[in-house]
């Protein structure tokens, strides 16, 4: 079952991904897109930190 820093994560993430795609459909500023690119990235970070420390976990 799912923790709630799992589901936190991939909430965070999710919500990252749709700012970013919000921002690239309404053609935002280049560094307003930037800005939000870089966010999903840090996220995705997260969630690769999470799925490396299940992984080590299951071992």
């Amino acid at each position: 079952m799912p923790t709630d820093e799992t589901r936190r994560v991939l909430k965070v993430f999710g919500v990252a991904v749709t700012a970013y795609e919000d921002a690239v459909d309404k053609g935002a500023a280049p560094e307003e897109l930037r800005k939000a690119e870089a966010e999903v990235r840090t996220r995705l970070e997260e969630v690769t930190t999470l799925i490396e420390k299940l992984r080590a976990k299951k071992k």
